[in-house]
């Protein structure tokens, strides 16, 4: 029975770490299309602006060469930045979230191993070799205490 208990407390551990990493994948699509809309916002506000501006130089008879040219030509300078700015902002938040994500999956596969040996162990499936308790399935076994690092007691029994 503690066999059966540990494989199913591990595989536990293990389904519940796979439902976050996939939950993470999804936030993750979720932050890559919230990027690319505030793209595509920032773009649509750049090209507006360099119109007003070029729209404002034509009304008021000047010419876009020069000075007016170098200025529309600054805002789409500026606009593109800001575009880069956002798609590596949106590439980090991604990257970290996937990142957590497979650190807190490969967490719940090794904490499933250790909790799958220790209740394995605890149930006398060390065959002889001794367990976390000092029981050996062999009908006897030693037990011992441990206070501060120093051992404090020690029994033995046999069947």
């Amino acid at each position: 029975m503690g066999l059966e208990t540990a494989l199913v407390v591990g595989g536990l551990s293990i389904a519940s770490g796979i439902g976050q990493y996939n939950q993470a994948k999804s936030k993750a699509r979720a932050t890559a299309r919230q990027g690319e809309r505030a793209i595509e916002n920032r773009k649509n506000e750049i090209l507006a602006l360099a119109s007003k501006q070029k729209m404002a130089y034509l009304d008021s008879g000047v010419e876009l060469e020069g000075t007016p040219q170098a200025v529309i030509q600054d805002t789409y300078n500026t606009g593109l930045a800001d575009i880069a700015d956002i798609k590596s902002a949106t590439r980090k938040s991604i990257k970290n979230q996937l990142t957590s994500a497979r650190a807190n999956l490969l967490g719940s596969i090794a904490n499933a191993g250790v909790s799958a040996v220790g209740m394995y162990n605890m149930f006398g499936g060390a065959s002889g070799l001794g367990s976390a308790n000092g029981v050996v399935s062999s009908g006897g076994g030693v037990s011992t205490g441990f206070v501060d690092g120093q051992m404090v007691g020690r029994t033995s029994w046999s069947a």
